[in-house]
C-alpha cells in the first residue's frame, strides 16, 4: 500500500466498526479494504490485494478449527465440510448481515442492481485480510469465526442430521445389553469459544470420543465414533458410507422417531 488515503468521516467509521465488532488502529486499512477497482478515489488501492490475503487467513482459520473441533473425521469429509463454509454464498451472507454492502466504495455501475455476490464475499475476505494485518492472527480468527459461526453450523447440522447417540443406544440395547454414556473430559477455552472433548462409555469402557462447541455436539461426535469402534470389524470398510448404512440396518422403522430425540 503505497498510497496513504485521507481520514475517514469519524462517524462513519464508528458505524462501520461497531458493526463489524473490532476497532482498527488506524483507519487506511479498513478504507483499502471497502475501495472497489470501480471506484478508484485518489491515492487509494482497491481491495484486491487484502482480499488475496483474507482468503488465506479464513482458509487457515476454518481449517484450523475443524482439525481441532472433528478429530474423528478424515481429510476428504473436512475438506467437503471446508469448501461449503467458506463457500460464495457463505462469505457473501456474512457481508450481507455486516452490511458491507452499504460501506463499500463502488462505481455506480456496481451499484446499480445491487452489489453482487461475488463482490460481497470478496469484501468480506479484504476485511477479513485487513483485520489480520492490523490485529494480528487472533483478532482474525475471533471475526472469522464469530461471523462464520452460522455457516459452519448449518453445515455440520445438515452433516449430522442423524441422531449417533440414539442409534449407538439402539446397538448397545440390542446386541450388548446396555446403554452407553458420556463423560465431560475436558473444556477448554473462554465461554464463548468453549471446546468440550467427551467420551462415549459402553460397559464402563471408553469407545469413542468426541470434540464440540456445545457439549451436545461432542457427544454426538462420541457416539458416532463409538459405533464405528464397535461395528467396525464387522463392516468390510469404515466409511461414512458404510457406516450410514450400517446405521440404516440398525434403526428399525419404529425407533425413526428417537432420531429426533437427544
Amino acid at each position: 500500500m503505497d498510497a496513504v488515503p485521507g481520514p475517514m468521516d469519524p462517524e462513519r467509521r464508528s458505524e462501520i466498526e461497531r458493526r463489524l465488532g473490532y476497532r482498527f488502529a488506524s483507519d487506511e486499512r479498513l478504507q483499502v479494504a471497502l475501495t472497489h477497482s470501480s471506484a478508484k478515489p485518489e491515492g487509494r488501492p482497491s481491495y484486491e490485494r487484502l482480499e488475496f490475503l483474507g482468503d488465506a487467513v479464513i482458509g487457515l482459520v476454518v481449517s484450523d478449527f475443524l482439525f481441532a473441533a472433528f478429530p474423528e473425521r478424515d481429510e476428504g469429509e473436512l475438506t467437503r465440510i471446508k469448501s461449503a463454509v467458506v463457500s460464495e454464498s457463505a462469505l457473501a451472507s456474512c457481508a450481507a448481515r455486516l452490511r458491507l454492502d452499504l460501506a463499500l466504495d463502488a462505481g455506480k455501475g456496481v451499484k446499480k442492481d445491487g452489489i453482487p455476490a461475488s463482490i460481497q464475499a470478496d469484501v468480506f475476505e479484504a476485511v477479513s485480510g485487513a483485520i489480520y494485518l492490523d490485529g494480528g492472527l487472533e483478532a482474525a480468527r475471533r471475526f472469522v469465526l464469530l461471523n462464520l459461526a452460522p455457516a459452519i453450523e448449518s453445515v455440520l447440522g445438515a452433516r449430522n442430521a442423524r441422531n449417533w447417540k440414539s442409534i449407538l443406544q439402539q446397538y448397545t440395547q440390542r446386541l450388548l445389553a446396555t446403554t452407553p454414556t458420556y463423560e465431560v473430559v475436558r473444556a477448554v477455552g473462554p465461554d464463548h469459544v468453549k471446546e468440550f472433548e467427551v467420551v462415549a462409555l459402553v460397559k464402563g469402557e471408553v469407545r469413542g470420543a468426541g470434540r464440540g462447541r456445545s457439549k451436545k455436539v461432542a457427544e454426538q461426535a462420541a457416539a458416532r465414533a463409538a459405533l464405528e469402534a464397535l461395528i467396525g470389524g464387522a463392516a468390510p470398510s469404515k466409511d461414512a458410507h458404510t457406516l450410514e448404512k450400517l446405521a440404516d440396518e440398525l434403526v428399525a422403522p419404529e425407533d425413526a422417531q428417537a432420531e429426533n430425540g437427544a
